[in-house]
C-alpha cells in the first residue's frame, strides 16, 4: 500500500507533545512508520504553522488524492490536529480525505479511535477557537463586562454615543405593553402579535409582528438591565425596561404553559423554510393534525394523522387567506417541477459572465459552509449523528472541491462554460438521486437535498413555481 506523509510546522507556542515535533522529526517518524507497516512512501506535503500559505501543502495533497492514477493510499499524520490550525476545519479535512477513498493513520495512535471520532473530539474540546482568536475573544468579553453593546441591538434599545445600550422610549412602551398583555391580559403569543398589528404598531424594520418576534422579546434578559454576551453576564449594565420580577413571572409562564411541540411542525416536513405562499409571499409552515372518530359498525374508534402546509402569515400575523396543500401532494409536485425545470436549464444554461459565475460560486461555497456547520452542531448534541454527518457531508465536500477547482481556473479558456456545464449536470444528478431515494430518506435529509436544488418554491392554489439555485 502506498503512503503519503502530511506534516505541519510546529507553532512557537506548541508544548512538548506531538504538536511540537519538528518537520525533520515528523519525516523520520513517517518513514519508520511505513517500514514497520509495510507501506511504500510515495509523497510528502508540508504546511507552515500559520500565515497566508498555511494550507498550500494541504491543497497539493487534496489535488494528489484526486488523481485517477494514484492507487489506494493511506495519509499518515503525527496528530489529527495537524490537518488545520482551526478545529472545525480538522473535521472537514478528515471527511474530505475519507470521501476520496483514502485512509488516515495517526503516528501516535494504535487504531483505538477512528480518525473522524478523533477529529470531532478535538473540535468539541476546542470549538471556541473556530471563529475568533483568543485575543479577539478576550477583547470582546472585556467590552461586554464594561457594558458596551455588541452585536444586534434588542428592540427597545439603541447604541448611544458612549457605546452602551440606551432605552428608546417609544419602543420601550411597546415592550412593556407586550409583557402586560402576556401576564395581565392572559394573551398568547399569536394574539399579542395580532393586537400589535391591528393597532398598526410596526417592528423596528417597519414589518408586522409575528409569534417569533413576540417570543424573543419575552425571553430576552436584556430588558431587565442585565447584559449577556460571550458567556459574560453583567447585571445593572444599562437601564432596564421591565422589572426582574416581571421577567421571572413571564419565564415561569412560558415554562409551564403547554405549547405545540416542535416535532409537530416543521421538523418533519421536507419543504420547511423553502416554500412560500403564492398569495401573500409569506412562508408556509408544515402542520400535523390528529383526528379520531367513532366507527358505527362496531362502536370502536379510529385515528388518522393529516399532514399539510399552510400559509404562516395567517397563523402568525393574521393576514392572508387559508391557503393549504396536502404535504405529500405539494412535495411530489415540487419534485416534478424541479425535474422539468432542470431539463430546460440543462439544455440552455444560464448566460453569465466570468465575474457573475465567480460571485455565484463563492456564494454557493458560503451556503455549503453553513450547511456543514449545521451537520457538525448535530454531532455536538448527539454523538449518534456521526453517521449522518459522514453521509451528508460527502456530496457537500465533493461539490466544494469542484467549485474551488473551477474558481482557480475560471479565467482560463472555457472556464465559464465548464463551470456552467458542471453545475447543471450535477443538479440533474442530484434531482435523479432524490427522486429515486425519496421513499427511504428522512424528512431532514429530504430538506437538505431540496435545499441544494432550489432557492425557494412559490405555492399558489394548484400550482408550484420552484426557483432553481444558479
Amino acid at each position: 500500500m502506498d503512503a503519503i506523509g502530511y506534516f505541519r510546522q510546529p507553532a512557537p507556542s506548541a508544548g512538548s507533545d506531538e504538536l511540537a515535533l519538528t518537520l525533520q522529526e515528523q519525516q523520520d517518524q513517517f518513514h519508520r512508520y511505513c517500514r514497520g507497516h509495510g507501506y511504500q512512501p510515495v509523497a510528502t506535503f508540508i504546511d507552515r504553522a500559520a500565515g497566508p500559505d498555511a494550507s498550500r501543502g494541504y491543497q497539493q495533497l487534496v489535488d494528489y488524492l484526486h488523481r485517477p492514477d494514484r492507487g489506494f493510499l493511506v495519509v499518515v499524520l503525527a496528530a489529527i490536529q495537524h490537518l488545520s490550525p482551526l478545529p472545525r476545519e480538522v473535521v472537514e479535512r478528515t471527511l474530505e480525505i475519507e470521501q476520496v477513498g483514502a485512509q488516515i493513520a495517526l503516528l501516535h495512535d494504535a487504531g483505538a479511535v477512528q480518525p473522524l471520532e478523533a477529529a470531532v473530539d478535538y473540535w468539541r474540546e476546542n470549538r471556541g477557537r473556530s471563529g475568533l482568536s483568543t485575543r479577539a475573544m478576550d477583547t470582546l468579553r472585556n467590552k461586554a463586562m464594561s457594558g458596551y453593546g455588541l452585536g444586534k441591538t434588542p428592540y427597545g434599545y439603541c447604541i448611544a454615543g458612549h457605546g452602551r445600550l440606551e432605552v428608546v422610549p417609544e419602543e420601550a412602551e411597546v415592550v412593556r405593553h407586550i409583557y402586560q398583555m402576556y401576564l395581565e391580559g392572559g394573551l398568547g403569543l399569536r394574539l399579542i402579535a395580532r393586537s400589535l398589528n391591528d393597532a398598526n404598531t410596526a417592528t423596528r424594520r417597519g414589518r408586522r409582528w409575528s409569534v417569533v418576534t413576540v417570543r424573543d422579546i419575552l425571553r430576552n434578559r436584556t430588558y431587565t438591565g442585565t447584559y449577556v454576551r460571550f458567556g459574560v453576564r453583567v447585571p445593572h449594565s444599562h437601564e432596564g425596561i421591565v422589572a426582574n420580577e416581571v421577567f421571572r413571572e413571564a419565564q415561569h409562564k412560558r415554562e409551564t404553559v403547554p405549547s405545540v411541540k416542535r416535532g409537530d411542525r416543521d421538523a418533519g416536513f421536507a419543504l420547511s423554510g423553502l416554500v412560500y405562499c403564492g398569495s401573500c409571499g409569506g412562508r408556509m409552515i408544515g402542520v400535523s393534525r390528529k383526528q379520531s372518530w367513532s366507527r358505527k359498525r362496531d362502536g370502536g374508534r379510529s385515528e388518522a394523522t393529516y399532514r399539510y402546509y399552510r400559509c404562516g402569515s395567517r397563523v402568525n400575523q393574521s393576514v392572508c387567506a387559508y391557503h393549504t396543500w396536502r404535504a405529500d401532494d405539494l412535495e411530489t409536485s415540487v419534485l416534478a417541477a424541479i425535474a422539468e425545470r432542470l431539463g430546460v436549464a440543462g439544455q440552455q444554461g444560464p448566460e453569465l459572465s466570468s465575474a457573475d459565475l465567480r460571485t455565484f460560486a463563492r456564494g454557493r461555497l458560503k451556503v455549503l459552509d453553513t450547511r456543514f456547520g449545521r451537520y457538525l452542531d448535530g454531532v455536538a448534541k448527539d454523538a449518534s449523528e456521526m453517521g449522518r454527518l459522514r453521509r451528508l457531508s460527502m456530496p457537500l465536500l465533493q461539490e466544494r472541491y469542484r467549485l474551488q477547482e473551477r474558481l482557480r481556473d475560471l479565467d482560463a479558456a472555457g472556464g465559464p462554460e465548464a463551470l456552467r456545464a458542471t453545475w447543471w449536470n450535477q443538479q440533474r444528478e442530484r434531482c435523479s438521486y432524490l427522486a429515486a431515494q425519496w421513499g427511504v430518506l428522512t424528512p431532514a435529509d429530504r430538506r437538505s437535498a431540496l435545499g441544494d436544488l432550489v432557492r425557494r418554491v412559490t405555492a399558489a392554489d394548484g400550482k408550484v413555481d420552484p426557483e432553481l439555485l444558479g
